[in-house]
């Protein structure tokens, strides 16, 4: 339809709006914690450290959930960026296990979580699906999981190219790989029940409230922002994508993650017959390009939710929904005239060894959650109660994330936009070119019978 305008933010908020929350008045001068950030991990670890009596007061300096708590794609997965036998290659098989068996921790315990706390988030085991975008893709895929499985087994399974239209509508794949454990959800829906949850525990929030400076003593710490200082025995980092470099505290983390922006697009609502034939068994799509384009249903409003463009800049929402639903056709061609409601801009972070990072600051004893590469929804949590459970000095507080070397590079200041274009157009030639000349060499996956 002529005139039609795209709605330039998050669909999530306007089933879940932001709140405003402690905008107003001065802090109180004390607390036995600060957490700044009050994203899935600030909140996280303030829920529980106050559940165990802490007195918890977390700052941000937006609204609560204003970045990428509810901006993201939802998924739940249990998603490690490096295949199994690299990381086993790296860090020795010992270790790797560990890494994996907690991404799989990270998975349950989200899932447990939404059950017990009773979150109506729209939570689902819907799967996810892996399409391999050349053959060697889904011969790499197959041998990784042959692997994984005879050392720690998952509920993962490889699916050849003849029999994918099962799964997925495409004929530019070859073969995938359908993860049907993992889930999805309303990040919206889920961060408003986390911060109802942590509010009732006794946690004082304060939006609009940003961190200017941090005094580190030998009783603790303090915080100093707009509206005053406030002093604390712990102080948590919680700041992810969005950690400043107006102090050095905060410039020496944000030299260690590369902020990632990528577009994300909700379609108006679709036929039930076009959310069978997008997506024939439901499952989340993603292919094995690094520069990837997603695609999930929206339940139980019949839309579609597709990520792509990951690092381009476009001049407006309108032009970047055009872009993305043109990418997003080419894989699944049952997109083809379906429109644009909602785009917007998102940004997550990614570390130098594609690890998340949880632990404590040797030189001034702030404790830190940053670098969730990607998989926030559930791992976030999870290292929220990790870290929380650190702070109490409880068993259940280790993890393989934990005091980890958290790398950067020479001379590299926290800010890639510089490099950013390279690396998009390396990552789009390598992937787009062999992705073109598999289909070139073996041709499309013809259309399966119509059914009797």
């Amino acid at each position: 339809m002529a005139g039609h305008q795209v709605r330039d933010y998050p669909f999530w908020r306007d089933q879940a709006p932001l709140r405003s929350l402690g905008e107003d008045g001065p802090l109180p001068g004390k607390a036995d914690v600060v957490v700044v950030g009050a994203g899935y991990s600030g909140l996280s670890v303030a829920l529980h450290l106050a559940r165990a009596g802490r007195d918890v007061v977390v700052i941000d300096q937006d609204q609560p959930g204003f970045h990428a708590s509810t901006q993201n794609f939802g998924a739940v997965g249990r998603t490690i960026r490096h295949k199994f036998t690299a990381v086993a290659k790296e860090v020795g098989l010992p270790t790797a296990l560990r890494i994996f068996q907690e991404a799989q921790a990270w998975l349950d315990y989200t899932t447990d979580f939404i059950e017990r706390e009773k979150i109506d988030c729209n939570f689902s085991r819907a799967g996810r699906i892996y399409g391999a975008h050349t053959p060697e893709a889904y011969e790499n895929a197959a041998r990784d999981l042959e692997t994984h499985q005879k050392h720690m087994p998952v509920d993962t399974v490889m699916i050849p190219r003849a029999e994918q239209h099962k799964a997925i509508c495409s004929d530019a794949f070859f073969g995938v790989q359908y993860l049907r454990d993992v889930g999805q959800l309303h990040p919206g829906r889920f961060h408003s029940g986390l911060l109802d949850r942590a509010l009732e525990a006794g946690v004082r929030v304060f939006g609009k409230c940003r961190a200017d400076g941090f005094e580190h003593t030998r009783d603790g710490h303090v915080v100093t922002t707009p509206r005053g200082a406030i002093g604390a025995k712990e102080l948590v980092l919680c700041t992810n994508a969005v950690t400043g470099t107006h102090h050095p505290l905060l410039r020496h983390f944000h030299r260690r993650i590369i902020p990632i922006h990528s577009w994300t697009v909700v379609t108006e609502p679709v036929d039930e017959a076009v959310l069978r034939a997008a997506m024939p068994n439901g499952a989340m799509q993603i292919d094995t390009t690094l520069l990837y384009t997603g695609i999930r249903s929206v339940d139980p409003d019949r839309r579609i939710l597709l990520t792509a463009r990951h690092l381009f800049d476009h001049p407006s929402p309108g032009s970047a929904a055009q872009a993305c639903l043109a990418q997003a056709t080419e894989r699944v061609p049952a997109l083809k005239g379906v429109r644009a409601d909602y785009c917007w801009y998102g940004i997550f972070a990614l570390t130098f060894d594609w690890l998340p990072h949880v632990g404590t600051d040797a030189k001034t004893g702030t404790h830190y959650q940053i670098g969730m590469v990607g998989t926030g929804v559930p791992l976030c949590g999870y290292l929220g109660w990790k870290l929380a459970n650190r702070i109490l000095g409880k068993p259940e507080g280790e993890t393989v994330f934990a005091d980890r070397p958290f790398p950067t590079r020479p001379f590299y200041n926290g800010n890639p936009r510089w490099i950013l274009p390279y690396m998009r157009e390396y990552y789009r030639w390598r992937d787009n070119g062999a992705w073109r000349r598999a289909l070139a060499q073996h041709g499309r996956q013809p259309a399966p019978p119509p059914a009797a």
